[in-house]
């Protein structure tokens, strides 16, 4: 059975829940975030009815009827706890037979963000199915916030990953509507990691060219910092330049950041459906990561 996404409010912050532990900390964000968007809760749980009947063989209608009945009632008591925090917030909730990952994929096209928990939905779906957090922010039509146990510093700043030679602007636009939205400031991470030349190119000139390149890679930060500033006059901007790989600077800026905004590119082609590589190593280590969708160009005809 196949969601309805018409369900989905448009614009809603849609939060994926299974009852288990991790609900508490994701339903509470995701209300939090809702209030500060002016926007909808909408409380997803979907049951991977297939996955059941392969682990317990045959399940009739009946069974059916019971498992959709308990996830009822986890999501109405999640819902009840979003309703106590945020009384004036709208929440409306639904319980669709279908994985967790496909229904999620399917809100994302009128949700105004997806969040989930670190791990993957269902202790039965998350054995059978892997990683539900890596599958959604792959395939998303919109952004997707992966929330794990840990608390962020309060008033930290929101940490973005920036590339001056490649950046997509929906990235970094995420960050600072985030930022704008919770009184913060943006923390614009630029990670290169210093190369060791060959013996035979250890010289002199070639360092000084390096060393060029990298001033020159720098001042675009500076400038990209600049630009954006002065779209968002009112949040704060500072650029950090880091001289190791990309994943290891953002899992390290993320201890001190409200959240960590990265770029997953939406290429097109069965062999790429799957998060790159910055996206999936800052996933899995990061305490709250913002993976937003960037659509690569469609290769033209020759």
């Amino acid at each position: 059975m196949s969601q309805d996404v018409e369900a989905v409010p448009p614009g809603a912050v849609v939060v994926g829940v299974d009852g288990t532990d991790k609900d508490q900390r994701s339903v509470r964000w995701a209300a939090d975030e809702a209030e500060r968007r002016k926007a909808g809760l909408h409380l997803l749980y979907a049951v991977a009815w297939t996955e059941y009947s392969r682990v317990y063989g045959a399940v009739t209608s009946a069974d059916l009827d019971r498992i959709h009945g308990a996830a009822k009632r986890i999501v109405d008591d999640a819902a009840r706890q979003a309703r106590e925090a945020h009384p004036d917030l709208v929440v409306t909730s639904a319980v669709v037979m279908e994985d967790a990952a496909t229904a999620l994929v399917h809100a994302s096209r009128h949700a105004g963000v997806i969040i989930l928990g670190a791990r993957g939905l269902g202790r039965i779906a998350g054995r059978l199915l892997g990683s539900v957090s890596q599958k959604v922010s792959a395939h998303a039509h919109g952004p997707v916030v992966v929330v794990r146990d840990t608390v962020p510093v309060p008033g930290a700043p929101v940490v973005v990953g920036v590339d001056p030679r490649d950046q997509p602007p929906e990235v970094i636009q995420f960050a600072f509507e985030e930022a704008r939205r919770r009184g913060l400031g943006v923390r614009m991470v630029h990670a290169a990691p210093r190369e060791r030349p060959l013996p035979e190119f250890r010289d002199a000139e070639v360092e000084h060219m390096r060393e060029t390149a990298a001033t020159e890679e720098a001042k675009a930060v500076e400038r990209l910092a600049a630009e954006w500033s002065r779209r968002y006059p009112d949040v704060p901007v500072e650029v950090h330049e880091a001289r190791r790989h990309p994943v290891e600077a953002l899992v390290e800026e993320a201890a001190n950041a409200s959240v960590v905004v990265v770029g997953s590119r939406a290429r097109h082609g069965l062999a790429e459906l799957r998060l790159g590589s910055v996206a999936r190593g800052v996933l899995y280590e990061a305490p709250v990561v913002a993976v937003v969708r960037v659509e690569a160009a469609r290769p033209t005809a020759a």
